[in-house]
This record gives structure tokens, sequence and C-alpha cells, in this order.
């Protein structure tokens, strides 16, 4: 299909703001979202909509060209065709590295080989994969959209970074490996909020209620 899981956006589009590149490598453009995502989130949010005032260098790798539509020309500033494996370690260095709903269509040895190619190139690299395994065929003559293997978060301890469960999905934001590497795994309710946002309701609640209770 080449498209992702629509609960990545949020995050990998705060990661993107966080981050601020100026180049960003994506692996796997499929239609083209992230390159979009990109545009909006770190030009036009910067008042930087015309092409000539953006900023930002975006370029991918798509091993199916027939995924070849009107935005990868629009919001991209090169897009090269063929085997990632083959081809990253020919295009120099860049800021951030994304590989959004990738990883899980190669073999698990291809896939971290892939990543540690990543951060040889790229300051940071973004992640996303699905929590679970589903079976996905050949889809539009593409060979390459069957899933082959599952991620966990724990596939990714030995770099420097975190991971974020995302609805189906997980997220890794991953940077070069060291002596003193350390993975921090966020489960859900951690990176929504969700618990935060029930503790200040009960502070509230319990205020209130102090509040209304009789002086002694």
């Amino acid at each position: 299909m080449g498209v992702s899981d629509a609960s990545n956006i949020p995050f990998v589009a705060t990661e993107l703001q966080r981050l601020n590149p100026r180049s960003i490598l994506e692996i796997g453009v499929g239609f083209g979202k992230w390159g979009v995502v990109a545009r909006e989130y770190l030009e036009a949010w910067q008042g930087h909509f015309r092409r000539e005032e953006w900023r930002v260098r975006v370029e991918g790798i798509e091993l199916f060209e027939g995924y070849r539509n009107p935005i990868w020309a629009a919001a991209y500033d090169q897009i090269h065709i063929g085997d990632a494996t083959q081809i990253v370690n020919t295009l120099g260095e860049f800021d951030v590295g994304l590989i959004c709903d990738v990883i899980e269509h190669i073999e698990k040895s291809t896939g971290r080989n892939l990543v540690n190619q990543l951060l040889a190139h790229c300051q940071t690299v973004i992640l996303t994969t699905p929590l679970i395994f589903w079976p996905q065929r050949e889809e539009h003559g593409n060979a390459s959209q069957r899933h082959v293997c599952l991620w966990q978060p724990e596939d990714f301890r030995g770099y420097n970074g975190h991971t974020v469960e995302l609805g189906s999905t997980f997220a890794a934001v991953l940077r070069s490996a060291s002596a003193n590497s350390q993975l921090r795994m966020q489960k859900r309710l951690d990176h929504v909020g969700v618990r935060l946002l029930l503790r200040a309701l009960m502070r509230r609640a319990l205020l209130k209620i102090a509040g209304q209770a009789p002086n002694s």
C-alpha cells in the first residue's frame, strides 16, 4: 500500500519539531506522507510556504517505483530508487533518518544492519513498526509489501534512545550505540500522558472534597 499507521503521525511530527533537523533521509517513501509532514511542521510552521523559502533538505529511498506520484516531486528534494542497504552509504550525512513502518518488511538481520547504516550517517533515527505481527502479502505488484518479521522494543537494547507505544505500533528514537548506551522503554499511558491527567483530576477532586468538608 505504501502507507503506514495513522497513530504514528503525531509522535513523528512532534519529534521532528523537537529535533528541528536541517536534513532528513527517509527509507521507504511509499505515498510520500512523511515528506508532507516534514514540510508542514518544519517549514510551513515557520511561515516558509513557498519552495524557494524551504530550509530543510528532504531525501528519500524507495524500492518500488510504482508508488511514484505528484507528492514525490512536490515535497522531496530527491528520491533514490533501489535497495536502501545499497544506497544509504552513498548519500552523505543527515540530521534525521526516518524508517516508519518499513523494518517489518525485511529480514531481521538485514533490518538491524540497515538501522546501523542509518545511525552511521544520521545523528538520530526515528523508527516505527507494529507491536504485533499480522500477515501481509504482496500488494499492487510490490513483493516487498510482505510482512516477514516482528520487532519488539527490547530488540533495540544496546542503542541510546527510547521507545514509546503508539496505538497498534511503537516508535523508537535512536542514537548511535556507545559503552554507556541506555534504552528507555515507555508504555502507552506514559506517552499520552493519561497517568498525569488522572493524577491531576484526582488531586483536584480531593481538593474539592477537602474544601467542602466541615471545619472541625
